[in-house]
């Protein structure tokens, strides 16, 4: 059976048309400010690619260093002069050493790379505070004990609040510091760092970035009824960590270091996961589907790439060869004015329409699919910097390749010299006289037990054919290039004998002298973990409690007043010394005089902390206080006879 037809007048259908272009147009001056969004993220990225392209080879002459590769001029010239196109890779010895050590002292037996620790003088809570006066008061009125002495007790008290509120304090962050260390892990931070250190090793900088909040699907098994268990499929926002490629990291011409300004990361995605993002909160789904329609008609295709080289360099294949199946797209970080972002229609409050706001806005070809503030507190980037060697006031330092490279190309001139003379010497060179030669004698080969053939002139002594030896110039060439490897050294700061060498000479011949030098070739090491602690650590695990305090989801009894606080690269660098003066200090205090001194609860967290060091379980081998103390509390207690006897004993 149809439907009723529905009528109306002329008044309600010229409303209804009034309407609709009202629509329209709101729907066209949409679009046009996401338009005038995206031209303005794509007029920064186009003056920071400008900017980087100055830069470009640096990173490409980085890779290539580390690789062991020649530029493509320089191989050219090599084979028009002929020889030997050997490469001495010294560079990429180094830098696998730099990052082997980094990541060593990173990676250590059950430690933190960094540590949460309370306000270091807790103040007293004013309730507690009035309620120590109003006791010592009452002190005074009732026992008539002197004012002086209840002065004294007070501070007493007050003191011994202050230490169990610190005690406590001290556990609460240990609470925090091992949530942290959750995310940390489940984010992949651990791989994504090993990655870093890598970029660290080989660019003028290496960025990390963190965290990126991302709905993941999650499988958990739950027991039925009858004992069988069910998959239950949730969502769940989790903490990703991703380190950047220094190639998609753009920079603001006038940036220094990250938060200064502006910046640009070139990423990428594929259709799917593009399409999965329509209709996730923040982002345009309209904007998607135009951006999924103009890429299955064949545009937004290598829109944003400027490089092959890298490409090659990476083992990965060209871009520009018409295989390529991702999505480009630009994410920008820095202040966009409020109005803009209300123009747009950003789910957020802008109180103030013409202040500048931190947003992260994501854009592909022409088309904004997201735009939101930064959900940062304090509005500073996810993104972390650090670098091999700084340079004062610039953004970027100087890369292990660059300091090595003058080194590396004497190395490789002084090697190919020497694969030269040493073939050319490896065979008698011949001199002939063709004056002499028979017709029809071949002498372009030479093979054992040949017979010369040769007509002397009248007069002439000198035979038609000579042979001689060019001079081999092998020890001194050896000894250049060895002069170089040494000096290699000085410049990296990272000597041969620090990765399995055994050419240290002079104090190096020793165990004492050996660890000597070790102990002095440890500083430049130091300097860049400083660097990492200073520049991404602790801001990263500041990042990561600020978020956690203001998260409802988070238990308040690890929740407290503290500050984050890198371990620092001298402690990562004697943690081992820091073991065996633990296993020394127990080993001393093992005896009855200090454990009366000491007594069973500092027993306890000296074992606490050293199990902690051995990557033992602590919560299976050393009993928590409360556990020792009910502990001690159920043994029986000697009688006052027996204690005297003990005594006089």
């Amino acid at each position: 059976m149809g439907g009723l037809l529905q009528v109306k007048n002329a008044q309600q259908l010229e409303q209804e048309d009034i309407q609709a272009k009202e629509q329209a147009q709101e729907a066209n001056e949409r679009v046009e400010v996401i338009d005038n969004l995206a031209a303005h993220v794509r007029s920064c990225w186009s003056a920071a690619k400008t900017h980087r392209s100055r830069n470009r080879d640096r990173l490409t002459k980085c890779l290539r260093l580390r690789k062991g590769l020649y530029s493509p001029s320089k191989l050219k010239e090599i084979h028009e002069q002929g020889g030997s196109d050997i490469y001495m890779n010294i560079t990429g010895t180094k830098c696998a050493a730099a990052k082997a050590w980094i990541t060593d002292l990173y990676s250590g037996s059950g430690d933190r790379p960094f540590t949460i620790s309370p306000t270091p003088k807790p103040d007293l809570d004013p309730n507690i505070q009035h309620e120590l006066i109003s006791t010592a008061l009452n002190a005074v009125m009732q026992t008539g004990v002197p004012p002086e002495v209840a002065e004294q007790l007070l501070t007493k008290h007050e003191e011994r609040i202050k230490d169990e509120v610190m005690q406590e304090s001290e556990q609460r962050m240990e609470g925090m510091a091992d949530y942290i260390g959750d995310i940390l892990t489940e984010g992949g931070y651990r791989a994504e760092f090993d990655a870093f250190v890598d970029d660290l090793c080989t660019y003028p900088y290496a960025i990390l970035k963190g965290p990126i909040y991302r709905k993941e699907r999650k499988v958990s098994w739950a027991e039925s009824q009858d004992g069988s268990f069910m998959p239950e499929m949730t969502d769940k926002i989790t903490r990703k960590f991703k380190r950047v490629s220094p190639f998609n990291f753009y920079p603001s011409p006038t940036m220094s270091k990250i938060g200064d300004s502006w910046h640009i990361e070139h990423i990428q995605f594929t259709p799917a996961e593009l399409a999965t993002m329509r209709t996730s909160k923040g982002y345009s789904g309209k904007n998607i589907t135009m951006a999924l329609v103009d890429y299955r008609r064949g545009g937004l295709r290598e829109w944003a790439f400027d490089t092959g080289e890298r490409e090659h360099l990476e083992g990965k294949s060209s871009v520009f060869n018409g295989d390529y199946d991702m999505i480009d797209g630009l994410e920008f970080h820095g202040s966009i004015q409020g109005k803009q972002l209300v123009d747009w229609g950003i789910d957020y409050e802008i109180p103030d329409l013409y202040a500048e706001y931190s947003v992260i806005v994501t854009v592909i070809g022409g088309y904004t699919i997201r735009a939101a503030v930064n959900p940062d507190p304090t509005g500073k980037a996810m993104y972390y910097k650090a670098t091999f060697r700084d340079v004062p006031g610039s953004f970027m330092g100087e890369a292990l390749p660059e300091i090595l490279e003058d080194t590396q190309n004497a190395c490789n001139a002084t090697a190919r010299a020497l694969i030269n003379n040493m073939a050319l010497g490896s065979g008698p060179q011949v001199a002939v006289d063709v004056s002499m030669v028979p017709a029809g004698q071949n002498v372009t080969s030479i093979r054992p037990h040949k017979l010369w053939l040769y007509a002397s002139k009248q007069g002439q002594t000198k035979p038609g054919v000579s042979f001689f030896s060019p001079e081999i110039k092998a020890n001194e060439l050896l000894n250049v290039y060895e002069r170089f490897e040494r000096y290699a050294d000085n410049l990296s700061g990272i000597p041969a004998y620090a990765y399995g060498s055994d050419n240290a000479a002079g104090a190096g011949k020793t165990a004492s002298g050996l660890s000597m030098l070790m102990n002095a070739a440890s500083k430049s090491i130091k300097g860049i973990v400083r660097n990492i602690d200073i520049n991404v650590i602790e801001p990263l695990v500041a990042n990561l409690y600020q978020s956690a305090m203001i998260d409802p989801d988070v238990p308040n009894d690890i929740k407290g007043d503290a500050q984050v606080i890198a371990r620092g690269s001298d402690s990562l660098m004697h943690k081992e010394a820091t073991a065996m003066r633990q296993i020394e200090f127990m080993n001393m205090t093992n005896n009855p005089t200090d454990m009366q001194i000491i007594g069973m609860k500092g027993r306890r967290e000296m074992l606490e902390e050293a199990s902690k060091t051995s990557e033992f379980p602590v919560g299976r081998v050393v009993p928590t206080l409360d556990d020792l103390i009910q502990s001690l509390s159920a043994q029986p207690q000697p009688e006052e006879g027996e204690q005297d006897a003990e005594q006089h004993a």
